[in-house]
C-alpha cells in the first residue's frame, strides 16, 4: 500500500437516528422503543470510516447542511479517521438524516429524510485535481452528476473506480440522480457491489443471480460484479470465473452499514493491499460480519482485528458455474 496516497469517497454523508425495538411494528400496529441514539451514517462516510479505521488514508466529498445534524457529522467523521477537506456546507441548509429502526436479529426499516443540501452539490464545486493523489474512487453514484464527473476523471488517470449502489435506483430521487447518469457511472466502474434488489433493478429480472451476469455483460467491469446477498454470503461474477463465499456464522444485532463495511473492506484488501479475490472476499465478509455483531452503522475495528476474527471463524469461498439464463443451455 502507497502510505503517501489516499482513497477519495464520494457518497451519502447523513446522520442516523438509530431506534432499537423489540419488532417491526405493523401496519396501524405498535411497537416498545429500548433505546435511541443519535450517530453520523450514510453509505459514502460508513466506506470511508471502515478503511480508515483499518489504516488507509480516506477522504469525504460531500455536501452538508449548516445545522446541528451537519456539525455532528464532521466532527465524527474526523473523529472516525478520515479527511473532511472536501466537504462543503450549504450555508443556512439541512443536513440529510434517516431514521434506522432495528428490531431484534439485526432487522431493520429505513426512513430518509434527504434535507436540502447532499444532493444540491454540482460537478462545478468539485475539483478532479483532488484524485491526483488517489490509489482508488469509491462512489455510490450520488449525486449522480458529481459522481460521473469524478469516475470519467479517474478513469482518464487510470485510477480504479469502486461503484456501490446501495438503493434500488427507482428509490432515488429523480433531480438529482437519473438512468442516464447512472448507466454513465457504472460504465466507467472497476468494480460495480450492489445488494439483491439493486441487481434486479438493473436487470430488469426477478432472480438476481441472472441479474448479476446481465449487470456484467452490459457494463463489462474489469474486476467483476460483487453481490452481497446477506444471510447467503457473497458473489463476484467476472470475465475469469464466479465465486461464492459463504456468511460467516454470527446472531447478528444490527445489520445496518453491513453492506458498507464490506465495500470497505474489499477496497482496503483487493485494490490497496493487491490480495487476491477469495482472500478479499473472506476479508470483507468478515467486516461485514463483525459490523453486524454492535448497534449502529459503521465499522471501527483494526485490520488485526479483523484478521483474528477470521481465525476464529470458519468460512468458504469456492469457485461455482456462471449464472445462465434459464432456457439456455
Amino acid at each position: 500500500m502507497n502510505k503517501n496516497k489516499i482513497v477519495i469517497g464520494q457518497g451519502a454523508a447523513a446522520v442516523d437516528i438509530v431506534i432499537q425495538c423489540q419488532a417491526l411494528p405493523e401496519e396501524d400496529g405498535f411497537g416498545r422503543i429500548y433505546k435511541e441514539q443519535i450517530t453520523s451514517g450514510g453509505s459514502g462516510a460508513n466506506v470511508l470510516v471502515t478503511i480508515a479505521q483499518l489504516g488507509a488514508p480516506a477522504a469525504l466529498v460531500a455536501k452538508l447542511g449548516e445545522d446541528e445534524f451537519g456539525r455532528q457529522f464532521r466532527q465524527e467523521l474526523m473523529a472516525d479517521g478520515v479527511s473532511t477537506q472536501y466537504l462543503l456546507v450549504k450555508p443556512g441548509g439541512a443536513t440529510m438524516h434517516t431514521y434506522v429502526f432495528v428490531a431484534e436479529h439485526g432487522k431493520r426499516s429505513i426512513l430518509v429524510n434527504s434535507g436540502d443540501s447532499f444532493h444540491t452539490l454540482a460537478p462545478e464545486e468539485v475539483d478532479d485535481r483532488i484524485l491526483d493523489d488517489a490509489d482508488v474512487l469509491y462512489t455510490d453514484g450520488c449525486p449522480a452528476g458529481v459522481s460521473v464527473k469524478l469516475a470519467k476523471a479517474a478513469k482518464a488517470r487510470n485510477i480504479p473506480v469502486f461503484v456501490q449502489i446501495e438503493c434500488p435506483p427507482s428509490f432515488m430521487s429523480p433531480t438529482s440522480y437519473s438512468s442516464g447518469q447512472i448507466n454513465e457511472v457504472l460504465s466507467y466502474a472497476d468494480i460495480i457491489c450492489c445488494g439483491r434488489d439493486v441487481y434486479r433493478e438493473l436487470a430488469t429480472a426477478d432472480d438476481y443471480l441472472f441479474s448479476l451476469k446481465d449487470t456484467y455483460d452490459k457494463y463489462k467491469p474489469a474486476f467483476g460484479v460483487i453481490c452481497t446477498a446477506g444471510e447467503e454470503g457473497a458473489i463476484w461474477h467476472s470475465r475469469q470465473d464466479t465465486l461464492h463465499c459463504a456468511a460467516y456464522a454470527i446472531n447478528p444485532v444490527d445489520t445496518t452499514g453491513a453492506g458498507d463495511s464490506f465495500c470497505g473492506g474489499m477496497i482496503y484488501s483487493f485494490f490497496l493491499h493487491n490480495a487476491g479475490k477469495k482472500d478479499s472476499l473472506a476479508f470483507a465478509s468478515a467486516c461485514a460480519a463483525i459490523k453486524c455483531l454492535s448497534h449502529g452503522p459503521r465499522l471501527r475495528v483494526s485490520e488485526a482485528m479483523v484478521k483474528d476474527f477470521m481465525n476464529k471463524h470458519v468460512l468458504t469461498c469456492n469457485s461455482i458455474k456462471h449464472p445462465r439464463k434459464k432456457g439456455k443451455e
